[in-house]
C-alpha cells in the first residue's frame, strides 16, 4: 500500500487505518526502539506511543516534505528517547568526564562549527566498539554498566575506551580546534 493510500486510510477509517500502519511499520518501529531501549517493556510501550502520535497526527502529516516511513521513523525515535528519559536510566554524566582538561569555544558560529566538526571527525574514525561506547556514553548518556551489558564488555574496557576516546579527542582539538 503507498503512503497517500495509507494515510487516506488512516484519515478516513481510523481503525483500519491504524491496523494497516502497525501492519507494515511494526518492525521498523520496534527496531528503532530496540536500538535505544534495554528492556522489551519499554521498546513496547515506545511502539505504542509512537502510533498513537502518529495516529493524533494524522491530518497534519504531510507527504510532501517526507515520506509515511520517514515520519514514523522519527517519531519512533522522538519516543524512544523519551522514554529512556522518563525511566532516569541514565546518570548525569560526572564532570570529570566532561574534563578534556582544555577549554574549547563554542560561544561563536565559526569556533562551534570547527570544533564540532573537529569531534565529528574523530568520532567517526574510531574503530568499532569504541565509537559504538563512546556515542552511547556521550549522546545517549547511558551508564557505563549499560554499555557494558549491551556489548558484551567488561566496565573496565568500556572505561578504557572512553578515557582513550577523551585522549584522542581532546589531541585533535588541541591540533586544530579553537580554544579559548
Amino acid at each position: 500500500m503507498t503512503d497517500e493510500k495509507l494515510l487516506a486510510l488512516l484519515r478516513f477509517d481510523e481503525d483500519e487505518g491504524l491496523k494497516e500502519m502497525m501492519s507494515a511499520y511494526s518492525r521498523l518501529v520496534y527496531s528503532i526502539a530496540a536500538n535505544v531501549l534495554s528492556s522489551d517493556e519499554d521498546r513496547k510501550e515506545a511502539v505504542n506511543d509512537t502510533f498513537y502520535k502518529v495516529w493524533r497526527a494524522r491530518n497534519d502529516i504531510d507527504l510532501e516534505r517526507a515520506s509515511l516511513k520517514s515520519y514514523v521513523s522519527m517519531v519512533a525515535r522522538s519516543c524512544a528517547l523519551s522514554k529512556l528519559k522518563s525511566l532516569k536510566q541514565y546518570e548525569p554524566l560526572p564532570e570529570n568526564e566532561l574534563d578534556l582538561g582544555i577549554d574549547v569555544d563554542f560561544s561563536t558560529d565559526p569556533a562551534a562549527r570547527q570544533n564540532e566538526s573537529i569531534i565529528r571527525e574523530c568520532v567517526s574514525h574510531m574503530p568499532m566498539p569504541d565509537r559504538e561506547v563512546f556515542i552511547s556514553r556521550y549522546y545517549f548518556e547511558k551508564p557505563i554498566s549499560v554499555i557494558a551489558l549491551e556489548l558484551g564488555l567488561k566496565e573496565r574496557r568500556v572505561e578504557y575506551i572512553l578515557q582513550k576516546g577523551r585522549r584522542r579527542l581532546r589531541t585533535a582539538l588541541i591540533k586544530g580546534g579553537i580554544l579559548l
